[in-house]
């Protein structure tokens, strides 16, 4: 094991701007598919929170609505009952769920919760003033123009509102983002699998003599390529840390400290737990791309 370290040592201090490079790369290329992968628990906890696009949001009057169809105050048993017979025989309606002024509060709170201001907001709030609302699922996303014209004129409705047109473009700039992310991560991973290659293959060459000696005296294969393993172990665990680093930071001064702050009031923001799940996966990832490219470049390079 001594020999082994030592050798490891000396194979160090040879590669040293090769190891650091190599360090970069992987860390760049891990953060990278780390926050590819936050954008996707993103989309998913926006379309979790808001239902997909092929639902409309229809809210009912309360007593301090403003529109001119709720000048009665809020909605009445009848009202109600005018709406959800509309909405049931509407051709391009498949289904609707209905909201309550309770549920509404609880994802209200959801939101207002993530910030400080939020939190005072909601000091102030009460479940009454929330609204009763539909959630509408419709046939086909495109057709919402004829079941906002008819509700949002019906007495007791006070707004109509197509989700589409609202998460659309955020559900469009995560996507980009992601695989912008993702994208760019592949590069870098396909160039961090190249650096090892040339790494052991440069080593390798630099070392024939010491090897041809190691297989003369009868040394184990295994035994040959720990070093190597070794290494590439330790670039992995360094670049996973610093990568691990780099999404603890983007979790702490974007998304808690802009995102939730400046933006707490569009969606639920990921939070440290798929932040951690995240770390892991990425963990992973730097490993096997530490093992995988190593163990079959040195079974090619070492056959002395």
């Amino acid at each position: 094991m001594r020999n082994i370290l030592s050798e490891l040592r000396a194979s160090l201090s040879r590669n040293t701007s090769m190891t650091i490079s190599l360090v970069v790369t992987m860390t760049v290329s891990l953060l990278l598919a780390a926050l590819g992968l936050l954008m996707q628990s993103q989309a998913d906890r926006t379309e979790a929170y808001y239902g997909n696009l092929l639902q409309l949001r229809v809210d009912l009057c309360t007593k301090n609505s403003p529109s001119s169809t709720c000048v009665g105050g809020a909605a009445t048993d009848e009202q109600k009952r005018a709406v959800r017979e509309a909405l049931s025989t509407n051709p391009e309606v498949r289904g609707y769920e209905t909201i309550t002024s309770q549920q509404n509060y609880e994802r209200a709170r959801q939101i207002l919760g993530q910030s400080e201001t939020g939190r005072k907001q909601l000091e102030a709030l009460t479940p009454q003033i929330f609204p009763e609302s539909y959630q509408v699922t419709l046939k086909d996303a495109q057709d919402f123009d004829g079941v906002i014209s008819q509700v949002s004129g019906m007495d007791g409705v006070d707004s109509a509102t197509s989700l589409e047109d609202q998460l659309k473009p955020l559900y469009q700039i995560l996507g980009k983002l992601q695989w912008a992310a993702l994208g760019t991560s592949l590069l870098l991973i396909i160039a961090a699998i190249l650096q090892v290659s040339n790494t052991i293959r440069m080593t390798a060459y630099a070392r024939r003599r010491e090897i041809g000696i190691m297989r003369l005296v009868g040394a184990s294969s295994w035994h040959i390529q720990l070093p190597f393993v070794l290494e590439s172990l330790l670039a992995a665990v360094i670049s996973a840390g610093l990568a691990a680093i780099g999404v603890a930071g983007f979790m702490y001064f974007v998304v808690y400290q802009q995102l939730k702050t400046n933006l707490g009031t569009i969606t639920t923001w990921v939070r440290w737990q798929e932040a951690v799940v995240v770390m892991g996966w990425t963990s992973l990832i730097a490993v096997l791309l530490a093992l995988v490219p190593t163990l079959v470049m040195t079974r090619k390079y070492l056959d002395v």
